[in-house]
């Protein structure tokens, strides 16, 4: 699998020097509207292709998958233009501005019976199937209350203050929280409040929401761009399940109902990232011929973007992808 990489910004490098260490042949071309970045990075994580221009990488017959690792603003467009070109498509989270535009990429897909995914790197870690199967054990009875947090401090980066990168803590951070609670506790939501402290032009810096299932239990998630802080709780009915961070976790403790340590977990350093593992899955799925991938199906993908449709619009968050027609 031949992996064209559109973007050559923070995640597009961490993803590439991590892809390089085992997988270098995967790696085979990169864009950038600066024709010397682009060849800066591959020269870099020895990419034997670099495009000065977005077309001409999708217009490249021998690349397989496009990595879109583009700003929030730019995933729905730069997508689109691969998937009309023919390529699979790894888009980097949050998936789009938007659930309007997440769906019309995952009709697009559909309709072409191309390849489609969000990176969401959590879902794909070893350890988070270790935590969705520790909850399903019921060792410490039901879930009733989730926690999760994320939050780091970075105000003044300009892809966070500036609503027309769709910026703010929610797309960057929250999705990694609202991820946590839908692996944890289910996508039977009867209801969503939310509050929001905004900064910057318009974007969310302090946001906390709380999530209603239908089975009665509750998730609070919060995300911040102005404090520091990461972590997982699941309160059941007989102990509680911590996780260390919901972004990369590395650690689960199971205690009982006195906070005695029952269960310890910690990832072997052996492990294989989520970011790696998410272009073997996809690389699965497109010599399967599948659209969409289990781990990571569309039906996920297109359930928490709408989740921080409603979050944004109850706290007056709007940005220009909003309105815009498709």
């Amino acid at each position: 699998m031949r992996i064209g990489i559109i973007g050559a910004g923070v995640i597009a490098n961490k993803v590439a020097s991590i892809l390089s260490e085992r997988w270098q042949t995967m790696l085979y071309a990169v864009a950038s509207r600066d024709i010397s970045r682009a060849q800066a990075f591959a020269s870099r994580h020895g990419m034997p292709k670099a495009y000065g221009s977005y077309e001409e990488l999708v217009n490249d017959p021998d690349i397989d998958i496009v990595y879109v690792a583009t700003p929030h603003s730019h995933h729905y467009a730069h997508a689109r233009l691969a998937l009309s070109h023919g390529k699979h498509v790894i888009c980097e989270k949050s998936f789009t501005a938007n659930a309007k535009e997440a769906k019309a990429l995952v009709d697009m897909a559909q309709a072409h019976g191309l390849f489609l995914m969000e990176a969401l790197c959590t879902r794909f870690m070893p350890i988070t199937r270790k935590i969705e199967e520790v909850v399903k054990s019921g060792i410490v009875g039901q879930p009733r209350l989730l926690n999760a947090s994320l939050c780091w401090n970075m105000p003044d980066i300009e892809r966070i203050k500036r609503a027309d990168l769709c910026g703010g803590a929610l797309l960057d951070l929250g999705v990694y929280c609202l991820n946590f609670a839908d692996m944890c506790m289910g996508g039977d939501i009867v209801s969503i409040n939310s509050c929001a402290v905004k900064g910057g032009e318009n974007v969310d810096f302090n946001t906390a929401a709380t999530i209603l299932y239908a089975d009665g239990s509750i998730a609070s998630v919060q995300c911040s761009a102005c404090c520091c802080h990461k972590g997982g709780i699941i309160i059941c009915e007989n102990g509680s399940i911590e996780v260390n961070a919901v972004n990369l976790p590395r650690q689960i403790k199971v205690m009982d109902k006195a906070g005695t340590v029952i269960e310890e977990y910690t990832a072997p350093d052996s492990d294989l990232s989520g970011y790696e593992l998410e272009f073997l899955a996809a690389k699965e799925a497109i010599e399967h011929g599948w659209t969409e991938h289990p781990i990571m199906p569309h039906s996920t993908t297109l359930r928490i973007m709408q989740m921080m449709d409603t979050i944004r619009h109850q706290n007056q968050i709007i940005f220009p992808n909003d309105s815009r027609s498709l």
